[in-house]
């Protein structure tokens, strides 16, 4: 089964070329391909990738000049993905790409999704403050509560899924959400969810993008899903 990794950026300027190599390590073996998925860096990210990709056949690179965004961007990575499995990394190095293929090894034993999950046996945090760690867990709790997520990390943006039943739901799914994990499990209901242990490394390079207003259009995706649902 060939995987298509979408990796969503902005301002990685100094992250996409280890991300690149760490992917290359980790997927030593496997049919895949890199799909660096840029909404147009003023650091000039998509520059650096695209540069990557003219000595590295794998990689590929979709600058996007227009509805930026991170739910847009994975939606249209995976529409444009070439394999028959695609999988959301962040482009931070936070979530380790070395369970990628036992994330692909779980499809192909029938989950009908793969999650990198913080919040299990074998997975972590690293040094996170008390803060952080509370705030992720109202957050977690909100999407268990609102939504009936079977999820114990829906908060996670580290997942897989087939292809094909990304483009069951593409239609339906609203790119606007902080999480777009939150927006496809709502979508597609999968039976089968195969949560794989990691632990969230610390941002190297680059700044966060968790912002208040992230924090708001996160409430205000929950909202509009929980309504849906009704």
């Amino acid at each position: 089964m060939k995987l298509s990794v979408i990796a969503p950026t902005f301002n990685e300027a100094e992250n996409v070329r280890p991300l690149v190599e760490a992917l290359t390590r980790s997927l030593d073996g496997c049919d895949y391909e890199i799909l660096i998925v840029d909404d147009d860096s003023p650091d000039l990210t998509w520059q650096i990738a695209e540069e990557l990709a003219q000595s590295a056949a794998r990689v590929r690179v979709l600058r996007r000049r227009s509805n930026p965004g991170l739910g847009f961007a994975v939606i249209d990575g995976f529409a444009a993905a070439t394999g028959e499995a695609v999988a959301c990394i962040d482009a931070d190095l936070q979530h380790d790409p070395k369970i990628l293929c036992e994330m692909l090894q779980a499809l192909s034993n029938g989950a009908d999704m793969a999650v990198g999950c913080r919040y299990t046996h074998g997975g972590g945090t690293q040094d996170w403050s008390r803060s952080r760690r509370f705030k992720s867990w109202v957050a977690t709790k909100l999407a268990h509560w609102t939504l009936d997520a079977q999820l114990n990390d829906p908060m996670s943006g580290y997942f897989m899924l087939r292809r094909e039943d990304f483009l069951r739901v593409r239609n339906s799914l609203n790119g606007q959400g902080f999480k777009i994990l939150l927006e496809i499990v709502a979508k597609l209901k999968p039976q089968r969810i195969a949560e794989i242990p990691y632990t969230f490394r610390a941002r190297v390079a680059g700044t966060s993008k968790l912002t208040t207003r992230i924090a708001l259009l996160y409430l205000q995706q929950l909202w509009r899903l929980c309504r849906s649902k009704a």
